[in-house]
């Protein structure tokens, strides 16, 4: 009986594992973002601060979505990311207001969990770096 209950405890742990991560991005470094809202795009290189990057960097990471969907971006309040680490693009993310959002390693749209504030984060490091230019 404890051999069973054994077995089953680690057949959960992996599906709980595999589970959470069919639903999870996979994880990036950057050193610096370009950072685009609608037409406009800014180049972040030595603009926006290590910090921001990298909380930028964190809340990609941390991306759990709900789901596929077949909503497009709003392209007006869609945020493109590209994330560069050593001079190579990590990733990218085109995220809107109403939080669906497309990476680069899918072809399709998903729609971010509601606890995340990447989009909110995103508009903050663009306004910050458009004053910049």
């Amino acid at each position: 009986m404890k051999r069973l209950l054994f077995i089953l405890s680690i057949v959960i742990i992996v599906l709980i594992i595999n589970g959470r991560s069919n639903n999870s991005v996979q994880a990036i470094k950057a050193d610096y973002v370009d950072i685009g809202l609608g037409q406009s795009l800014y180049e972040g290189y030595d603009k926006v601060e290590r910090e921001s990057v990298q909380s930028l960097v964190n809340s990609y990471n941390q991306i759990e979505y709900i789901g596929q969907t077949n909503q497009q971006l709003n392209l007006d309040k869609t945020i493109s990311i590209t994330f560069v680490y050593h001079d190579k693009i990590s990733g990218t993310l085109m995220i809107d207001d109403k939080g669906i959002f497309h990476t680069d390693d899918s072809a399709k749209n998903y729609q971010i969990a509601s606890n995340n504030d990447t989009y909110e984060q995103a508009l903050k490091v663009y306004k910050d770096l458009k004053q910049k230019y």
